[in-house]
């Protein structure tokens, strides 16, 4: 006579062996569904990614006077400031941006875009290293630009995740400039800046 006990036995644990592992899937399909159906679960378990920084742009711009043909600017730095004392550096997009200053007026030219670290900031740098000038006659002649850099106080905020834009209105005395150069005399560059802040 056939011994089938084994057999049986063999049976039996490949049943046990399926219903655990079915009750080990079950079990885990409802974990799974309960984490995605309750928020604060889900945050626990799968926590959202934050950006820490935002990004900067610095655009330039002028306002309208006469009296000159061109007035062109290189620069070639531009740092920020934070609440810390902190500076980091923005970088020009061309690595040395030179422009007509006079090209700009009512419009904005992009100068420096970088990614910054969340917070608030409280002023800008820019570094001029050379300017001229050329009058209605087309006499061109160098500007004397202000030495070392130049600092200009403005509170922004930098949001992680958005964009923040400063407008730089550079504003100098070009009527000064052009009697000075139809002179002869050494002409000075000397802007003023007025920032604008464009939150996100």
């Amino acid at each position: 006579m056939e011994d089938t006990s084994n057999g049986g036995h063999m049976a039996h644990d490949a049943r046990k062996t399926f219903f655990y592992g079915a009750t080990g899937v079950l079990i885990a399909v409802l974990i799974i569904a309960a984490v995605v159906s309750s928020p604060m679960i889900s945050l626990h378990f799968f926590p959202p990614v934050k950006a820490d920084t935002g990004v900067l742009t610095v655009k330039v711009t002028d306002a309208p006077v006469p009296d000159l043909k061109h007035l062109n600017l290189t620069i070639d730095g531009v740092e920020v400031k934070n609440e810390t004392g902190s500076w980091t550096s923005i970088p020009i997009l061309s690595g040395e941006e030179s422009f007509d200053l006079l090209e700009l007026e009512n419009v904005t030219r992009d100068l420096a875009i970088g990614e910054l670290p969340a917070g608030n900031y409280s002023k800008i740098r820019m570094q001029i290293v050379s300017a001229n000038a050329t009058l209605m006659d087309d006499t061109n002649f160098s500007l004397n630009v202000p030495p070392g850099h130049t600092d200009i106080h403005v509170r922004f905020e930098i949001e992680a995740g958005n964009t923040t834009s400063l407008i730089i209105d550079i504003i100098v005395d070009k009527i000064q400039i052009a009697e000075r150069g139809e002179s002869g005399k050494p002409a000075h560059l000397n802007p003023q800046f007025k920032a604008i802040v464009i939150p996100p």
